[in-house]
């Protein structure tokens, strides 16, 4: 395991007030593989194609695998789907957390932690049928527990393509590592110097931004506020003294070359702005004098004119 891997949670902005708790810790929320969203997780095991009886084994087999509690991460934070979807479209935030430290306390506490990405994929993994087959002929107890393992597996560590733009990553750990809020509803505590870095969104509020910054100080983390510039599709981040900062696909660093007026990464160190801050009245009088449909608009014909080309293009 590399020291420098990161774990990226997303979370709603309503979280911001539950993070951190009163006696420094934090928490994470757990559940059982059958309460997540991707209804064909168990799918991917074997072929569904085959004999009722086969079928009806792997069912018994799969009703027999053991329920743990599992949370997810993603490996970037720069997924606009998931800043989408779990982060109420960049107006949450996320937090950063360092795997190794965090794989290191939950040991130090007893656990059995278990990390692993997502096998994306749309077929059955190799070798299981053989096993599902071995076991539904031989019916001794190994072949069963050999075979429980590896539907376990597969079914908590893979994922239809379609899901790989999360690049998800999972933790599963046991029961006595967490709490049990109610019968769908599990916690893991854990040191809020875990936490290496908090990130708000794009979008989110002041009050939102004044929150995690103070959570930040409190527990002595990075903070960063995500942005979108006008040059690139990749968002970039500031933090609390207006730093550039970028994801290098390990973790979140300085970048010095970036627009002094927008801060924006830049590749270009021949000037000191970008070409979109670079734009000045001349620019906008000349662009303005080119673009002939105001000179349309100024005889009072655009409306008909664009009416005429629609026309045109349609037959």
């Amino acid at each position: 395991m590399e020291d420098n891997k990161n774990l990226y949670k997303y979370m709603g902005p309503e979280i911001a007030d539950k993070l951190l708790l009163p006696n420094g810790n934090c928490s994470l929320k757990f559940s059982y593989l059958k309460d997540y969203n991707d209804p064909f997780e168990f799918f991917l095991t074997i072929d569904y194609n085959q004999g009722p009886e086969i079928l009806a084994y792997y069912n018994e087999m799969i009703s027999m695998v053991t329920q743990q509690p599992v949370t997810c991460f993603s490996k970037s934070p720069l997924i606009t789907p998931m800043w989408a979807h779990y982060a109420s479209n960049s107006q949450g935030f996320l937090a950063e957390i360092n795997e190794a430290a965090f794989d290191e306390w939950l040991k130090s506490k007893g656990s059995d932690p278990s990390f692993g990405d997502i096998d994306y994929r749309e077929t059955p993994r190799e070798g299981m049928q053989g096993m599902l087959d071995r076991a539904y002929v031989l019916s001794k107890p190994r072949h069963i527990g050999w075979l429980q393992q590896a539907i376990g597996s597969t079914a908590y560590y893979t994922k239809q393509t379609c899901w790989s733009y999360e690049q998800e990553r999972r933790l599963i750990i046991d029961e006595e590592s967490i709490e049990r809020i109610n019968e769908n509803f599990m916690l893991l505590y854990f040191p809020s110097n875990l936490i290496t870095s908090l990130v708000v969104g794009a979008k989110a509020s002041q009050d939102l931004k004044n929150k995690i910054k103070e959570i930040s100080v409190s527990i002595g983390c990075n903070y960063y506020e995500k942005h979108i510039g006008k040059s690139s599709t990749t968002p970039f981040f500031l933090d609390s003294k207006c730093h550039t900062h970028i994801f290098d696909g390990k973790e979140i660093v300085l970048h010095n070359e970036r627009c002094n007026s927008c801060k924006e990464p830049k590749t270009s160190i021949n000037s000191k702005i970008c070409s979109w801050c670079s734009i000045n009245e001349s620019h906008e009088e000349n662009a303005a004098h080119r673009n002939s449909f105001r000179m349309l608009a100024h005889a009072g014909i655009l409306e008909q004119y664009i009416a005429n080309f629609r026309d045109i293009g349609r037959k």
